[in-house]
């Protein structure tokens, strides 16, 4: 009876490490989650910020070199 107790005893630990091993894993996935969904939309808003420049140059360059005004 007493080797059934330990093996038992024992199977409760593996469990309860591998909830924690998960647990950890899942806390992992969210923070890189979180940094690459951050990153990207930084990033989107960057690309957008420069395209809008791109844009304003290109008028104001057109403006400048508008000959059929003159």
């Amino acid at each position: 009876m007493n080797t059934w107790l330990e093996l038992r005893n024992l199977g409760l630990d593996v469990a309860a490490v591998m909830l924690g091993i998960g647990f950890i894993y899942w806390i992992i996935y969210e923070i890189r989650d979180t940094a690459f969904q951050n990153g990207y939309w930084k990033g989107r808003a960057h690309g957008w910020e420069m395209h809008r420049r791109m844009v304003n140059i290109k008028a104001q360059s057109d403006e400048v070199f508008d000959y059929d005004k003159n």
